[in-house]
């Protein structure tokens, strides 16, 4: 008895280590990404941002299911070599953590909170590169403001319609986590379940099941690349190939032996592969200026 309290103890205080840790990691600060709370409609939310101003339009990286922004910082510095890139944390999760009393927002009410992130920061058009979930509101955002999304890069876009069961897809969670202990993404994962809390990630987790992100894809006018890593089995090629087919300008990339979260495990290697997409979307963006 006495062991279980102690080790619970433990847990407690490493549970509230983890809610306290910086929304920024320590080398993404010192490597030059910069972020930043605001107060956008009634959330408080925080954004990473490249140290240096480019020209074109600015790239939006979306995280996924209850992670946060942190995941996708080697990405934005990779990119920000090139670009302006902006990370936020949508409502709820990383630096713009609720309290358990706030309500858990649907994919249409997070999409709808990314453009109202977008106005308070005075950005009328974007190209947005998103992960797993974070494709699912940015299919939300395409379809209601249009205007706001140049191009879209969708990276490991769930839910697989053929197995829209929660079983099923912490099955798959869990088969790519095993792919990915190279570099594994769990120790952030730790930090941002503990900042968005159990409760709302469970609530998240259901609603994120109840999308139907397939019947917003015919509506998406923006130019639109999937990618999908040849190892992601929470992606499977069945589904992303159906996903490109409904999409009225998508084209689809397969990564060799890449993982679900290409972004975090392989940020280099993949910032290179969609380069080519980002600059025919500014490029078509300039012509029309």
């Amino acid at each position: 008895m006495a062991a279980a309290m102690a080790g619970t103890a433990l847990f407690v205080k490493q549970w509230r280590k983890w809610q306290q840790t910086p929304p920024v990691g320590i080398h993404s600060h010192q490597a030059g990404l910069a972020g930043y709370y605001q107060q956008v409609g009634p959330w408080r939310m925080f954004t990473r941002v490249t140290p240096e101003s480019r020209p074109g339009l600015p790239v939006v990286l979306l995280h996924g299911l209850v992670l946060s922004g942190r995941a996708m910082e080697d990405l934005a510095l990779a990119l920000g070599w090139e670009y302006r890139v902006l990370v936020p944390d949508l409502p709820g999760f990383g630096g713009s953590s609720l309290p358990a009393s706030q309500p858990v927002l649907s994919v249409d009410q997070l999409a709808e909170a990314l453009w109202l992130w977008m106005q308070q920061n005075q950005l009328s058009r974007a190209i947005f590169i998103g992960n797993s979930m974070g494709c699912q509101v940015l299919a939300a955002l395409a379809v209601a403001h249009p205007e706001a999304v140049a191009g879209l890069v969708l990276q490991g876009p769930t839910v697989d319609r053929h197995n829209r069961t929660l079983l099923r897809q912490i099955w798959r969670d869990w088969i790519n986590g095993r792919r990915e202990a190279h570099r594994s993404p769990a120790a952030l994962s730790r930090i941002d379940y503990a900042k968005a809390g159990i409760w709302r990630a469970m609530s998240t987790m259901r609603l994120m099941m109840r999308d139907r992100i397939e019947q917003r894809l015919p509506h998406i006018k923006a130019p639109t690349l999937v990618v999908r890593g040849s190892f992601d089995v929470v992606s499977p090629a069945r589904w992303v190939t159906e996903m490109v087919a409904l999409l009225p300008r998508g084209e689809l990339m397969t990564i060799p032996q890449g993982t679900h979260t290409l972004h975090y495990v392989y940020p280099w290697s993949y910032s290179r592969a969609i380069r080519p997409f980002i600059a025919r979307v500014q490029k078509e963006q300039e012509n029309h200026e």
